[in-house]
This record gives C-alpha cells, structure tokens and sequence, in this order.
C-alpha cells in the first residue's frame, strides 16, 4: 500500500453507525450460534439501505462476535433506516433477540493485521455504548442522532425521551429510544431503570420526610374543611365484563334475523322484514371477526351464502343491489361486505369450509376484489356504482373497497393468490382520502361539495381505522408517517366533545343533498354512520399505538373512559329497542374489538 493510500485510509470522517448484539448469544449453543448470526448477516444483507451504501462504496461492515456493526458514510438516515428494515425482517425469526444502538461521530479508517479496511474512533465506540444500553428488540439513538431525526416531523412521534444515561467508565449520554407501533421496544431499559432508581433512593429519602409535614398539614387542614364533590367514574373492568355480555347475546340478535330463505332481514324481529345482500354480508364478515365460537351455526353460515350467491346479480353491473330487486344499480359497499365476509370465513376458527370447497370460495373473493377494483374513480376516490361521474366518489365507498383490499393483501391464504395487482389502488385510494380530509371536522361523505360544516364522527372514526390497518404492510407502512395521518388522529384524540355525545342521538344521516347522483338515477341510502361504536374501537386502538406520543395515548384512554361512562349503560337498550340488523352489526364488531384489544393490551 502506498503513502497517499495508506493517508486516505486513515483520514478521520464522520460515520454514522449502526451497533447491533444478539442478546444471550453466549447462552446458545455453538451450533445455534452458528445459526444465529448467518440468520442475521442475510438479513443485513438484504436490506435496501445496505445494498444503496455499498453500490456507492459508502459502507464499513465489522463482524463483532455476537452481532454486526454497520458504518454508513453516506447519509445519516442509514443507519435508523436499516435498523427498522431489520426489526421488521426479524419478526419472521423471533428466536433472534437483538438489540441495537445507533451513534453519529468521527471515526478513522484503518487497515486490520488482514489487510481489511476497519474502523476506531470515538464514533463506533459510543455506538456500542448506545447498544448496551438496550435489551431485545430495542432501537436506542444518541442525542445526536434524535436531532439530526426530529429535523423532519415525520419521525419525532417515535423519539422517546430518555434523558442522560451513564455508560460504561462513568460516561453520561443522552439516548432516545426510537419505536412506532411495528419496530422497537417500547419498554424502558432494564439498565436504565435499574440507574434510574438508584438515582432517586438518596433525594426520595428527603423528599419523603416533606411529603410527612405536607400531608400532616394538609390533613388538618382537611378536617376543617366540607369535602369536595367528585364525579364517579368506573373502571374498564367493569365495561368490559358488563360489555362482554352483550356482544355474545348479539351474535344469537344476527342469526335471529336470518330468513327461512338463508339471508339476514334488515331487521331481526320484524316480520314484514325482507333478507337483504348487504345485511347478510355485514353480519357474516362481523360475526367472523368477533373471535367467538359458532360452530353450532355452520349449517346457518352456509345458507347465509347460498343466498348471497344466489341473488348476486350480472348484468348491467357484477354484484349486489341495496334490496335484491330488479334496480340495476349493485353498490360497491355491498361488493366489499360480501368479499370480507368470505374473507374472514377462510381465517375463521370454526371450519365452515372443507378443503374441496375452499378452491371456489377463493375464486369468489378474486371476483369480487376485481369488480370493486373496477368501480374506482381516476381521482383515487372510490364510486358507489360503476357509472362514471366527476362528483360521485364518496368517502364510505372508498374505505370500505380499501377495506376489504387490504384484508385480502394481509390474509395468509389470499395475500399469495392476489399478490400485488391491488397495490397501486390501495394507494391512490389512501392519497384520496388524506387529500379530502378537512382539519378539525374530519371527513365527510361527499368531500366534492363545498361549504359543508356537518361532522360525521363515526365516518371519521371508521376511516382512521381504516386507514390504520395499513400500517403494518410493508408495502404501505410509509402511511404511518403522512403528516395529515398524524394530524387527523391528533384532531380525534383532542376532540373532548365526544364525551357530552348522546349514543341514540348523535348519529350522522347523509345530507339529501349527497344523496341524489347528478346525471343518474341512482339514489344513496341515506345512512346513518353510527358515532358511538366506531369511535370506541379508534379510541382504543390508539390508545395502544405506540407510534403516538405517550400523553397522546393516555389522552385517548381518557377520552374512552370519558365516553364509556357516559353511554355504556345506555348502549344495550340502544342497540336492542332500535332492532336493526346493522346497529347489532357495527356495535357487535367495535365492542368486540374494543374488548379484544383492552383484554391484550394491544390493539
């Protein structure tokens, strides 16, 4: 090696530095150690930010024993990049257990005893120190790097205040602990909890005798004093052992409204009730999602789609229309509940299907998944017929078509079969909605008519959970970080009406004026998008997103509590005194998701 080669080499620049370490690797055995880091070392290699460095010669990559440093000379996004490229890979080897740091400093390369490229300095030394702060699955930042980050507003939502942390030889650093609700660990470091408490042992020990005088004094002077009037409020137990309940005697509601001909009546008990396309669909997709056990209803199960299949119409237009007659308008909300409900049968517990009839039924989805397909407006937007109009997209038609795409895309039996072809619809559909969404009111039905101040918070609600089941498809997890996405939910979270909102008379009806189609002869249901259940279910799934802030997520339990104690009690006699199959429907899917999620602890 010559002198100006060896004065390149060893030139001190600024590397950004990902530390990775699989934890417990000494406890392995030698062959699953083996194993371990060949595992690992594919999937650094596969990961796009590793590809791009070294097409550029920009990267460093060290073997350390026990995991993997990545020295990144070309952009300090990275590092951060494929640390959550890595994260997400990893979910499909959980029995790797990694933890990495993440530092930006100067380093100096230099040439190794084997003639390989290697680098020191204090940059990849403060990454390791990073990275031993951690346990399993976290993804720990230096202060530099938080900084360099929350630049962009996309990322501070997942930088997570730690604050100083010392490290090895007394070293104190600032570290942020970086997670969205698919990457990371949101949990605090064990070594910093442990540092943590050690540090408040000496001050709580004078603390503690203030807080004695304090609460001495306070307590005469309570005595002296009328006590203060407070609301009652309930624990969660309590809603969900009392809402529990419900949701099972509403399953028994849905199959009480089927007709003797298999389908589901807009109303369970009203004997001039007619079966209908959409009621039938809505209550088989909702009766799937609950997670109970119907096993005794199979035979019911089978004729609720004989009948759909059976008044499923061709011509003008594939599909369904809202009462099964001869109107030759089919409505592609009707098309997707039917596509969910078979959906959601192939992923059921109970075996409604065997495995000769499992072919057809697959065929049936693609059928319909093309036909909503086919109903998509140029705009993004979503048609509630096929007819071609500049004003006829419509919010409620464009989340439930994204809806039952993004269930086939995510579905294990599915997702291969439709691989990609819907990808791009589901986008375009997604940019529609974020592109309609009005700030501080939310989403309307029809976003093409101006000057409206209606609020449809159940619309809003539903489309937020929506939009949410995208984020953990790789394809469309960019989602997570719109800025509008962030916008609307903090707008949802901070919207303190909703807890003075009356569960039967609330609701939101279709303005007469979106009902009529200018040019056609189709006429909108005019719908009522029911507040109360679909703003339960958002609420709780926010309430465990851990891409939300942490004051974001206690506000939105809060606010659930809030809605709860003001409604739940009120909610069974709604629901039941209404008697209407899609009221049982919608509260059915939402409380029990409501119940699932608080009960995981997870949404």
């Amino acid at each position: 090696m010559n002198k100006d080669t060896e004065q390149e080499e060893t030139t001190m620049q600024l590397a950004h530095v990902l530390f990775t370490d699989i934890v417990g690797y000494s406890r392995l055995p030698t062959d699953e150690q083996a194993k371990a880091l060949r595992v690992l070392q594919e999937i650094v290699r596969g990961t796009a930010e590793v590809s791009r460095a070294r097409s550029q010669d920009k990267l460093i990559s060290i073997a350390t024993g026990d995991g993997i440093a990545l020295v990144f000379f070309n952009d300090p996004m990275a590092p951060v990049q494929c640390a959550m490229e890595i994260s997400r890979a990893l979910k499909g080897n959980p029995e790797i257990k990694l933890r990495m740091g993440i530092h930006s400093g100067p380093v100096d390369k230099i040439v190794d005893v084997n003639d390989s490229v290697n680098v020191a300095g204090a940059g990849i030394n403060m990454a390791q120190r990073v990275m031993d702060s951690g346990d399993a699955g976290h993804i720990l930042v230096s202060r530099r790097v938080a900084e360099d980050l929350a630049q962009y507003s996309t990322w501070q939502p997942f930088l997570h205040d730690l604050k100083e942390v010392e490290v090895k030889h007394g070293v104190r650093m600032h570290m942020f602990n970086l997670y969205t609700g698919d990457v990371g660990n949101s949990d605090l470091p064990e070594k910093i909890r442990l540092s943590k408490k050690r540090n408040m042992v000496a001050p709580a020990i004078g603390i503690a005798a203030v807080v004695v005088i304090i609460v001495v004094g306070g307590f005469l002077l309570l005595r002296r004093a009328p006590p203060s009037p407070s609301k009652l409020t309930r624990p969660e137990s309590e809603f969900t052992a009392q809402l529990q309940k419900k949701t099972d005697s509403w399953v028994d509601s849905l199959f009480a409204a089927q007709a003797p001909n298999g389908g589901f009546k807009a109303s369970p008990s009203a004997a001039d009730a007619t079966a209908q396309g959409w009621a039938t669909a809505q209550g088989l997709a909702v009766i799937f999602s609950t997670q109970k056990n119907v096993d005794s209803y199979v035979p019911k199960i089978k004729n609720a789609f004989d009948y759909i299949e059976k008044v499923r119409r061709v011509n003008p237009a594939e599909g369904w229309n809202y009462y099964d007659n001869t109107n030759p308008y089919t409505v592609t909300e009707i098309e997707s509940w039917v596509a969910l409900g078979y959906i959601k049968s192939l992923e059921s517990k109970t075996a409604v299907w065997n495995d000769s009839e499992r072919p057809e039924i697959v065929k049936r989805i693609v059928r319909d998944l093309d036909e909503v397909k086919r109903r998509q407006d140029a705009s993004g937007g979503w048609r509630p017929i096929r007819d071609a109009g500049p004003d006829f997209t419509r919010t409620y038609s464009t989340i439930m078509a994204l809806w039952v795409m993004i269930d086939a895309k995510k579905s294990p039996l599915i997702g291969p079969r439709v691989g990609s072809q819907y990808d791009e619809a589901i986008r375009n559909g997604t940019n529609w909605l974020l592109q309609t969404y009005k700030g501080g009111q939310g989403w309307v039905q029809n976003p093409n008519r101006s000057g409206q101040k209606d609020l449809f918070e159940g619309l809003t609600a539903q489309t937020l959970f929506v939009i949410s089941q995208e984020e953990d498809i790789a394809e469309f997890a960019y989602v997570r970080n719109d800025p509008t996405y962030r916008i609307a939910r903090k707008d949802f979270i901070n919207n303190k009406q909703l807890a003075s909102r009356s569960i039967d008379k609330d609701n939101s009806h279709i303005p007469d004026a979106d009902v009529r189609f200018a040019g056609s002869e189709f006429m909108a249901e005019g719908s009522t998008f029911l507040w109360f259940p679909w703003t339960l279910l958002e609420l709780s799934r926010l309430s465990f997103d851990q891409s939300l802030p942490v004051e974001d997520r206690e506000a939105a339990t809060g606010l659930r509590l809030d809605i709860l104690n003001a409604n739940a009690d009120a909610l069974g006699n709604y629901t039941e005194s209404g008697n209407l199959t899609y009221q049982f429907a919608e509260n059915l899917f939402c409380v029990s998701g409501y119940i699932n999620a608080v009960q995981a602890g997870k949404p």
